[in-house]
């Protein structure tokens, strides 16, 4: 039978989200509120077994708008849990201002359930009731799988790493085809690389200067059973490693200015890969770069006639921006 669920991803990474999975599933799809998007599937199991762009399922039950704890608990009153055939827990997620916490939530919720004669499990619950608060609206569902951006085969992974799901997204912003040949010249654990082969990409070049992010590569790619030659050389070297105009997009994650590394080495990194790129990139290649500070890059990137064409931000705990240049 179908079913109606809500889909949680990444802010700024909706409209990613929604054709993902208007492909997977071919069903209509909406974004409801931030970051949460709603459709309806007898399959959810195929989603969740192809997604690269969601973090977390659950199926609906309901959801409204509250001004107080009381009117989210009188609405919950009115719920038939009877679909609930064996033990139960209530988790709580919360964003926004509000005069209660998670854990009062959870507990309340919680109560109402019991008092319906079903039994709390708080060590393995056969279901896991889900309360997602955003603001003045509240989802309430039943979990069927969270943290879909981690993945199993990140076993290492390097302090200045990303998410899975921005690395797939950014494969998609950056509008590349899987015949295209794709280059990371700062490819840190892989992830990017990575996301690209299990997305159906094959011509993947990858590098990074650092020898144990590309030992970490490797390691990461090999239980992905993802066929990449990830090798050891700066962007300085790009030139003398990849034939000329031979790579349609680059995409990468750039290092940012910080403790170990100075705004003069930093502005001489970004001038180094757009220098680089006038000759690796093909004529209407483009450069897709995640960075937590654009204008440095902007301003490097205009002194050497590259324009931008396209400035999203997206939040992950921190601001980031994909920025995507062309000549």
């Amino acid at each position: 039978m179908e079913q109606e669920y809500i889909a949680l991803t990444i802010n700024g990474l909706e409209d990613i989200s929604i054709n993902e999975i208007k492909e997977i599933l071919k069903v209509p799809v909406k974004k409801v509120v931030l970051e949460r998007i709603l459709f309806k599937t007898k399959d959810i199991q195929k989603l969740i077994s192809k997604t690269h762009s969601l973090n977390t399922v659950y199926q609906l039950i309901n959801y409204f708008k509250f001004k107080n704890k009381n009117e989210i608990l009188n609405k919950v009153k009115d719920i038939n849990f009877d679909f609930i055939k064996k033990d139960f827990l209530v988790r709580c997620k919360r964003v926004g201002e509000h005069k209660f916490d998670s854990m009062e939530i959870e507990k309340s919720i919680g109560e109402i359930i019991f008092h319906q004669d079903h039994k709390v499990n708080m060590e393995n619950p056969e279901i896991l009731i889900y309360i997602d608060i955003i603001d003045n609206l509240c989802f309430i569902g039943v979990l069927i799988k969270k943290d879909l951006c981690k993945r199993d085969y990140r076993v290492r992974i390097c302090s200045a790493s990303i998410n899975a799901c921005i690395a797939y997204s950014l494969l998609k912003i950056a509008e590349s085809k899987k015949e295209d040949v794709i280059l990371d010249p700062f490819c840190k654990d892989g992830i990017i690389p990575i996301e690209a082969y299990l997305s159906g990409y094959k011509k993947i070049k990858a590098s990074d200067e650092t020898f144990f992010n590309v030992k970490s590569s490797k390691i990461n790619a090999k239980i992905a059973k993802a066929k990449i030659n990830f090798s050891q050389y700066g962007v300085d070297w790009l030139d003398t490693k990849i034939k000329g105009k031979s790579i349609d997009k680059i995409i990468t994650s750039i290092p940012s200015e910080s403790k170990s590394k100075s705004v003069e080495e930093t502005e001489k990194l970004y001038k180094e890969l757009f220098n680089q790129s006038n000759y690796v990139l093909k004529k209407r290649g483009t450069i897709t770069i995640l960075t937590k500070k654009p204008n440095l890059l902007i301003k490097i990137a205009k002194e050497n006639k590259y324009k931008l064409i396209k400035k999203r931000k997206i939040i992950k705990g921190e601001t980031y921006y994909i920025l995507i240049f062309k000549k």
